[in-house]
């Protein structure tokens, strides 16, 4: 199962438990699959084994491209870029996102 068919058949709680657990308005890519992965340890780490080739970069790059594609349904915008540590605490580039609706 791909990521984003796993977020497909997941998106109820994606929005309703992660994004609107996250305890700020705005946040970023980073802070989103910090959240992600705590509620869903099990799935992401075996999706994540079943890339031999930059598993984090690959999934976490689906985890964005879903979360854009599904900007009105999750009810979030993008609001531009933002420098922030990634999961091994390295500062880069990843998207910002608002909660269009609390």
């Amino acid at each position: 199962m791909s990521i984003s068919e796993f977020m497909t058949e997941q998106f109820v709680i994606i929005r309703d438990e992660i994004i609107n657990g996250i305890p700020s308005r705005v946040f970023d890519s980073h802070e989103f699959i910090r959240f992600f992965s705590k509620r869903f340890e099990t799935k992401y780490v075996e999706i994540l084994s079943s890339y031999k080739d930059e598993p984090f970069r690959n999934v976490h790059s689906q985890i964005g491209k879903f979360l854009s594609e599904h900007q009105e349904g999750l009810k979030i915008k993008s609001i531009g870029t933002i420098m922030s540590k990634n999961i091994f605490g390295i500062d880069n580039s990843n998207e910002k996102w608002e909660k269009t609706c609390l």
